[in-house]
């Protein structure tokens, strides 16, 4: 319980201003860690699937790398993270954060983190619901 509390007050903490800081690397890995369901969501819409990366691209700060790959490929394609800014770390601003593909093409993808001490995560497979 003391966990669900905790990281729900880092979620949903204020954001400084101009003095903010990046949260410890300890605390964005128990984060990350602790949202796995949510680093990638599917979604189709007009005519396309789209896979987005949202949550990742809001907890960039501490992620040096992600790596992923498509329908049970090699994990050999990176998804380029937005610079964290340390004034807003959880700050969105980049204009696309999905991929985009012919409805019904992904029915997989494995995705894997590096952070920045070069630990990673386990490989996640992320299915189509």
């Amino acid at each position: 319980m003391k966990k669900i509390v905790f990281i729900l007050t880092m979620i949903f903490m204020p954001v400084g201003h101009a003095n903010a800081a990046p949260m410890a690397l300890d605390t964005v890995k128990l984060i990350i860690n602790s949202t796995k369901a949510s680093w990638i969501a599917y979604r189709d819409y007009n005519g396309l699937q789209w896979i987005y990366f949202t949550h990742l691209e809001g907890w960039k700060c501490g992620i040096a790398e992600v790596k992923y790959g498509i329908n049970e490929a090699d994990l050999d394609q990176i998804w380029e993270l937005e610079t964290c800014n340390p004034d807003n770390p959880i700050a969105i601003t980049k204009d696309i954060i999905y991929l985009t593909f012919p409805l019904d093409t992904v029915q997989t993808i494995d995705v894997q983190l590096t952070f920045d001490d070069g630990t990673t995560t386990d490989v996640e497979r992320f299915v189509k619901p």
